[in-house]
């Protein structure tokens, strides 16, 4: 098992110490997935991917072990696989990648996506400043800041926001309305740029009260291994704790983590709150208990807690021993009163990876009261390496990709005082090209090219958009038709609808409608439809499939709608260009478990949006 979501926080981590052996053989399993599936796992089970979760947390393994010098496999097929995966447009990164979130409206979970893919990018960046790719770097250090698109400073909260950029209402902080196992609090997940959050949300002292109010609310249905918000017994919060060090706050981390080693952690039955995810609950313990923690797995620095033996001693693969001591500890000593490194005195609140690996010794003398002085210096906190404000991508606010005759393209964007320049040859936008100011009237197919420019900030990457005038699709001659459609049923456990393919099914017949009402299990079923739907003039045509799990469609053959993985009640669309007559429809949808959904609906040059009934279907 690859338990990638939870294992990447510190297990992953933990053995870049402990077993770098063990850490080069999980990449090289991991890039012979790539090799054999065509992409890096997510949340891998007996070697077969299962797409469960979401982020792409291959990533941060790969890049943490990287950065850390641990190389003992291919590293340009390594670079080549991580990118891959941020490059691919399943599971929103198609709308992630063009206006920097995934919509609330489009996604499940979309701000707890956008907030994942902006770390895993983060990694990326990492790995190309590493290897010298400059302008790789570029796009995936812009990405880096994608979380700051759904970080509302009206509420002070990473919120969901739809396609047209509205924040969701109603918002309640304490719900999860966007968030995948977690409300507002526990989903303020940007590991990589502590420091540009702190930004963001108004500088030390607003950060550090922010924490003091998530570790301090209650609220009626907390789950087992809560301190407020905080809930120890999910991932999302692991880090949280630590982050007082960057404000300067040092001891209130102290405080804390001694307080979840001791009271969340007891040696019973029941002794983690919650299950130990693969080893994350293990990790997060023994790195805790050494006295620190990985928060932004990529970078090779480690936050300082509060350690909780008086000596422990990692004998290290090299032959060497890390010798971690705290003088004076006991249940009330917990709080650090000063410390030194290899003898001499050490005020960081953070260690690096390679004083471990040199086989240091790191020593802390323990108090009953916080020492509040140790680690608040700006230059002794933990540091973020998110490199500088970067300006907002421009996007299209109105105007069709695809059009008849004519579009009058309309440009946005959210950074204030921010400039766009574009060009319509495909060459790339410079401060020379032409700057944008009213919409732009297109009449023929063009490459769009936009990019957002700043006197004071680092300018946006360039985004493309490809500009088409419709091409109508050309019918399919029928001599003999009849109203409804053909349907094949299946049963099993789906990753895809493509692991339809290969699969003879259970059941097959006509249907008037799409319908899964007569599913013959609650859950692990699928579908695949087939049909000619009637097209009644020629014109531009929207097709919306909603489902709840995994779908998607396809006219003429060709993949229109792309709305795959386990999910909620999720719609997207498509658009297409149709002469009048008959055309191929193909819908293939799958169920894994809990709620279930899937409708079809279209509009048209001559009708509103509505759902495809048996009138249009035939075979």
């Amino acid at each position: 098992v690859f338990s990638l979501w939870d294992t990447f926080r510190a297990l992953h981590p933990l053995f870049t110490i402990i077993d770098q052996k063990r850490t080069n053989d999980f990449i090289k399993s991991l890039l012979q997935k790539y090799d054999d599936g065509g992409r890096l796992p997510m949340w891998a089970l007996a070697g077969n991917y299962t797409d469960d979760m979401l982020g792409y947390h291959a990533v941060p393994v790969i890049a943490d072990a990287y950065v850390k010098g641990i190389r003992g496999y291919d590293v340009e097929k390594a670079y080549k696989a991580v990118k891959h995966s941020a490059e691919l447009e399943k599971s929103g990164l198609k709308y992630y990648k063009e206006i920097g979130y995934l919509p609330y409206d489009r996604q499940a979970e979309s701000v707890s996506k956008t907030l994942e893919y902006s770390y895993n990018d983060w990694c990326i960046s990492q790995m190309a400043k590493e290897m010298g790719s400059k302008e790789e770097f570029k796009w995936y250090h812009q990405r880096a800041h994608f979380y700051k698109n759904v970080f509302d400073k009206t509420s002070g909260f990473m919120r969901g926001k739809s396609l047209d950029r509205k924040w969701l209402e109603p918002f309640d902080p304490l719900k999860n309305s966007a968030y995948s196992e977690g409300n507002a609090y526990q989903y303020m997940f940007v590991p990589h740029d502590t420091e540009g959050l702190v930004t963001e949300m108004g500088g030390d002292q607003k950060f550090a009260d922010w924490l003091d109010e998530l570790f301090s609310l209650k609220s009626d249905d907390e789950p087992e291994g809560s301190i407020g918000q905080y809930w120890q017994g999910n991932e999302p919060s692991h880090h949280l704790a630590y982050q007082y060090n960057y404000v300067g706050e040092a001891w209130k981390t102290q405080k804390l983590v001694n307080q979840i080693l001791t009271e969340l952690h007891t040696a019973t039955p029941r002794g983690l709150s919650g299950n130990d995810d693969c080893g994350q609950m293990s990790a997060w313990y023994i790195l805790s208990s050494l006295g620190f923690y990985s928060v932004a797995p990529g970078q090779d620095i480690y936050v300082i807690g509060s350690p909780l033996f008086k000596k422990a001693t990692v004998n290290l693969e090299n032959g060497k021993k890390f010798v971690v001591k705290a003088n004076n500890i006991s249940a009330e000593n917990y709080y650090i009163q000063s410390a030194t490194l290899n003898g001499k005195i050490y005020s960081n609140s953070f260690l690096r990876h390679k004083d471990i690996m040199d086989g240091s010794e790191l020593v802390f003398e323990m108090g009953p009261e916080p020492n509040k002085e140790w680690g608040n210096k700006k230059n002794k906190r933990p540091y973020s390496e998110n490199g500088d404000v970067i300006t907002s991508l421009p996007y299209i606010k109105s105007g069709k990709k695809l059009f008849s005759n004519n579009t009058k393209i309309d440009l946005g964007c959210d950074t204030e005082n921010a400039e766009i320049r574009y060009t319509l040859d495909g060459s790339e936008p410079t401060e020379n090209s032409s700057l944008f100011k009213k919409p732009i009237k297109i009449s023929e197919s063009t490459i769009l090219k936009v990019r957002s420019f700043h006197k004071e900030i680092e300018s946006s990457v360039a985004i493309t958009y490809e500009i088409k005038k419709a091409e109508l699709t050309e019918p399919i001659n029928l001599n003999s038709v009849k109203q409804g459609m053909h349907y094949d049923y299946f049963e099993r456990f789906f990753v895809s609808t493509e692991d339809m393919d290969d699969l003879t099914p259970l059941e097959s017949g006509i249907m008037n409608k799409f319908t899964i009402e007569n599913a013959k299990v609650e859950s692990y079923f699928g579908y695949q439809y087939k049909a000619y739907i009637k097209v009644p003039a020629d014109g531009i045509y929207t097709f919306y499939l909603e489902s709840n799990d995994g779908s998607r469609l396809f006219i003429d053959s060709e993949e229109l709608i792309e709305n795959e993985a386990n999910h909620g009640a999720v719609e997207e669309t498509g658009v297409i260009a149709l002469k009048k007559g008959f055309h191929k429809i193909k819908v293939k949808y799958f169920q894994c478990g809990g709620g279930k959904a899937l409708k079809v609906s279209w509009n048209g040059p001559y009708f509103s949006k509505k759902e495809i009934k048996k009138n249009d279907f035939y075979f």
